[in-house]
């Protein structure tokens, strides 16, 4: 993961936001939610504007496993750090949708939300610091967190399954050459953010901040 630098509010989204809450203002939360399943047509938050948003903040990157989205328009979704279900208030707030590839967003599914835990890309600068990434691909918490941090980095990586097979094979893929070419670092410095050569910006970024010395063979 990555730090996200979030944009202002999607005018279109401020103004469903806005409508919504006025609509459900007296309802309790199961009614709230009902109220949203039943009026999706009308009330929505995975809009063209809103993706114009997230493709300007992501760079058309996952949240979360920070891969390049194909097809972004059609394949991106939005993610509820709160799930809606569980706080309906949030299901259009800005500072609760996050842009996902369509795999995080399945592996986390409905799994609920600790904020003593949650790690919010949009809201840590020093994200980075919280994960470490092996030569054989997988991501782990940082060994020299303290100990409420590394719970925290492990929670994310159980939550949206970080380590699962495709990810860890692209991993170890992108360190086996940043190992083997002196070259190749240079070269990814020099890329632009949004390139789809870059398979994980984020190891690239850990890389370049702490050097080989922080990767165990």
């Amino acid at each position: 993961m990555i730090n996200i630098k979030r944009t202002s509010t999607p005018k279109t989204l401020a103004e469903t936001n806005r409508k919504f809450k006025a609509a459900i203002a007296d309802m309790s939360v199961q009614d709230a939610y009902a109220f949203y399943k039943k009026h999706r047509g009308t009330y929505q938050y995975n809009t063209t504007a809103t993706k114009k948003h997230f493709k300007k903040m992501n760079k058309e990157r996952c949240s979360f496993c920070t891969r390049f989205i194909q097809d972004f328009d059609d394949e991106m979704t939005v993610e509820h750090i709160r799930l809606k279900k569980d706080d309906p208030q949030k299901i259009f707030q800005w500072s609760n949708l996050l842009c996902a590839c369509r795999t995080c967003n399945t592996k986390r599914s409905v799994q609920p939300h600790y904020p003593d835990k949650y790690l919010d890309p949009a809201k840590i600068a020093d994200i980075e610091r919280y994960f470490c990434y092996k030569a054989d691909g997988k991501v782990t918490a940082n060994s020299n967190l303290r100990a409420c941090e590394r719970e925290k980095a492990k929670y994310m990586i159980k939550l949206y399954r970080l380590n699962r097979k495709g990810l860890v094979c692209k991993r170890r893929e992108f360190m086996r050459n940043l190992m083997d070419d002196d070259a190749f670092y240079e070269t990814l410095k020099n890329m632009d953010e949004s390139s789809q050569n870059i398979i994980f910006l984020s190891v690239f970024t850990y890389y370049k901040k702490h050097g080989a010395a922080s990767y165990n063979k």
